[in-house]
C-alpha cells in the first residue's frame, strides 16, 4: 500500500494522529500518480487543506496542469477566498481541456456571492462549448430553480430524464420537477411528479413537498396522510409538526392537532411557531389560559415578532385587559416599520379604557390599510357613532357599503344621516 493508501485507512479507524504522519510521508515518497488519487480521496471526506497542500506541491510539476488550477480555485471558493478563486480560473485559457469545468467553476464562485446573471452567462457559455452534457445542463437546471425561474429548471430537469437519468449529485429530478410545479402553482402536475420521485425513492423531502403541495389544494386529507407518513420515517424532521398541525386543525381534529404539537416541541422547544399554533389551537379548544402560556413562550423566543404581538393582545382585547395591550403595542410602534393591525388594536384598547381621543387616532391610522376590511370598518363605524361624527362616518359608511351592500341595518343609519343633511 502506498503511504497515501494508509492514511486513508487511517481515517477511516479514527486515529487522525496516525493519518497526520502518513500524509506528510505521502507528500514525500507516493508516486504523482498516487498523489492524484489521495487529492481526489481527500477532498471528496473534506479535508481541504490537505488537498489544497497536494495540488500545490503537484503543479510545481506539472504547471501546465489546469484541472490542478481548476481544482485549487474550488478549494479557495470553500474557503471564502474569492480572489484567489479569480487568479486560478483566471490562468485558464479558452483552449484548454480543461476550460468547460473551469467555466462550471465560475458558475459557483459568482453564485455564492449573489451575481446569479452571471452565474447563468457562464454556464450558458460552458452549455455552447461542450453542448448537451449532463452537468452542465443539471447546473443550469439548479441555477434556475433557485432563481424562481421554474419552467427554464424544469425543462432542464425533463431534458436529463428523457436521456436517462433519474437523479444526479443526489437530487431525485422527479422531485425537483415537482416542487418547481408546485412553486409555479401548478399542482396537479407537481403531485405527479412527486408521487413519481417516491415510487422510485421514499425520500423526507419529497413528502414533505408532497404534503405541502395538497394543502395549497386545501386537500388537507392528503397533506396530513404524506405528513404522517413522513413524521413516521422521521420523527426528527421537526418541519413538518407545524403544517401536520395546520392540517389536523383544518380537518377540525384539534386533540390531536395538539398532540401533535406537544410531539413537535419534544424535537424542537425553541420553535416559537409551534407555540404560537398550540396557542391558536387552544383557543378553539376554549382554553384560553393555555393559549396564553404558548404565546408567552413564543414572545420569550422571539419577541420583536409583529405576528405573534398581534394575536396576543387579539386575546388580551377580547379578555377586557386593555391597559396590558396599549402597553404591548406601545413598545411594538416604536419599530421603523409598523404592522397597521397594531393601530387598529390599539384603537379597540384605548376605547376599552375610555381613552376616546386616542382611540380615535388610532382607528385614523389604520383606516387607509383596511378600507376593505368590513369588520374594522363596522368597529370604525361604531366608535364615530359614539363621538356624533355624522361628516366622517358617511365616508367610512360608502366604503362599508361598498363590500357588505346588503347590510340592512347600516343601510338604514346611511340614509337617516343623508336625510338630515
Amino acid at each position: 500500500m502506498s503511504y497515501g493508501e494508509k492514511m486513508i485507512q487511517s481515517l477511516k479507524d479514527g486515529n487522525l494522529e496516525e493519518a497526520n504522519l502518513l500524509f506528510a510521508q505521502a507528500l514525500e515518497h507516493d508516486s504523482d500518480e498516487e498523489l492524484y488519487l489521495l487529492s481526489d480521496s481527500l477532498y471528496e471526506l473534506g479535508f481541504i487543506e490537505e488537498t489544497k497542500a497536494i495540488n500545490l506541491q503537484l503543479l510545481e510539476v506539472y504547471p501546465e496542469n489546469d484541472e490542478l488550477k481548476v481544482g485549487l480555485a474550488e478549494i479557495a471558493i470553500e474557503e471564502g477566498d474569492m480572489e484567489s478563486a479569480m487568479d486560478w480560473l483566471a490562468k485558464i485559457e479558452e483552449t484548454s481541456e480543461a476550460y468547460p469545468q473551469a467555466l462550471l467553476v465560475s458558475a459557483d464562485l459568482y453564485y455564492v456571492q449573489g451575481l446569479y446573471e452571471v452565474s447563468e452567462q457562464k454556464l450558458l457559455q460552458a452549455k455552447e462549448v461542450v453542448g448537451d452534457e449532463p452537468a452542465v445542463i443539471f447546473a443550469l437546471a439548479e441555477l434556475h430553480f433557485s432563481m424562481g425561474k421554474y419552467a427554464q429548471a424544469i425543462k432542464g430537469y425533463e431534458d436529463l430524464m428523457v436521456q436517462g437519468y433519474d437523479e444526479l449529485s443526489g437530487i431525485n429530478l422527479s422531485a425537483r420537477c415537482g416542487g418547481a410545479y408546485s412553486a409555479m402553482g401548478d399542482f396537479e402536475e407537481a403531485i405527479n411528479y412527486l408521487k413519481q420521485s417516491l415510487e422510485e425513492s421514499e425520500h423526507v423531502d419529497t413528502l414533505f413537498q408532497l404534503g405541502f403541495t395538497y394543502m395549497q389544494q386545501k386537500e388537507y386529507q392528503r397533506a396530513n396522510e404524506a405528513f404522517f407518513k413522513l413524521k413516521e420515517l422521521d420523527p426528527s424532521y421537526t418541519s413538518v409538526y407545524p403544517y401536520l398541525a395546520k392540517g389536523l386543525e383544518e380537518e377540525l381534529r384539534l386533540d390531536k392537532a395538539q398532540e401533535v404539537i406537544q410531539e413537535g416541541l419534544q424535537y424542537d422547544e425553541f420553535n416559537p411557531e409551534l407555540y404560537v399554533q398550540g396557542a391558536n389551537i387552544y383557543l378553539k379548544l376554549e382554553d384560553e389560559e393555555a393559549a396564553e402560556g404558548y404565546y408567552q413562550k413564543a414572545l420569550e423566543l422571539d419577541p420583536d415578532n409583529a405576528a405573534y404581538l398581534l394575536a396576543y393582545t387579539n386575546l388580551l382585547n377580547k379578555q377586557e385587559r386593555f391597559s396590558e395591550t396599549v402597553e404591548i403595542i406601545q413598545h411594538a410602534l416604536t419599530e421603523d416599520e409598523v404592522d397597521p393591525q397594531f393601530y387598529w388594536n390599539m384603537a379597540i384598547a384605548n376605547e376599552g379604557l375610555e381613552e376616546y381621543e386616542a382611540a380615535g387616532n388610532s382607528f385614523a391610522k389604520a383606516y387607509p390599510s383596511f378600507k376593505q376590511n368590513a369588520s374594522f370598518l363596522k368597529n370604525y363605524i361604531s366608535y364615530l357613532r359614539e363621538e356624533g361624527d355624522r361628516v366622517f362616518i358617511k365616508e367610512v359608511l360608502r366604503d362599508y357599503l361598498l363590500i357588505e351592500p346588503s347590510d340592512e341595518e347600516m343601510l338604514s343609519f346611511y340614509e337617516s344621516i343623508n336625510s338630515n343633511y
